[in-house]
């Protein structure tokens, strides 16, 4: 089995916590991004808004997510053993392929998986969106009340910086 990634949170207050702390990363990403694609100030007030970071945040800490790769057998048996049952396993692909990515949740007492037989890593991209769309989104709405969800992508970014692109350090 092959394991990949950096987050694999055991509850729901680890997800939030992991979240918060990829959101000034989010932030930096979207500002240097639009600096390279060469925004003046008023374009990125324009393009750049809240729900541009919150993306960014978002496919960040889906990629991050860890998951597991392996042959269909050695997945059965990881299932046999883990706190999943088989009807805990959200499959996506076809049961006839030779491999699996799958990344377990135990706070929601699911496993999403997916099936593949060649790229482990678009399979494994693939995985992470699926989990974050299907687990790890609700949970981050659930803090929408200004304590989880979302990024404040006006004023200044994590760092001080002002969000238009003119920091200091250009």
């Amino acid at each position: 089995m092959e394991t990949r990634g950096v987050f694999a949170p055991a509850t729901r207050e680890e997800a939030r916590e992991r979240y918060e702390e990829i959101g000034p990363a989010a932030q930096v990403i979207v500002r240097e991004t639009a600096k390279a694609m060469e925004f003046d100030a008023d374009e990125y007030a324009d393009r750049v808004t809240s729900a541009v970071v919150e993306t960014a945040r978002d496919a960040t800490f889906a990629e991050l997510l860890v998951v597991h790769l392996a042959g269909r057998e050695e997945f059965d048996a990881w299932l046999a053993d883990a706190e999943f049952d088989p009807d805990d396993v959200v499959e996506l692909g076809s049961e006839h392929v030779d491999r699996v990515a799958w990344h377990p949740v135990p706070f929601a007492g699911v496993v999403v998986a997916t099936t593949f037989q060649d790229g482990p890593d678009a399979a494994a991209s693939t995985l992470r969106r699926n989990a974050f769309g299907r687990v790890y989104r609700d949970v981050f709405a659930d803090d929408a009340d200004g304590e989880g969800a979302g990024s404040d992508a006006g004023g200044s970014d994590a760092d001080g910086a002002d969000v238009d692109g003119s920091d200091a350090d250009e």
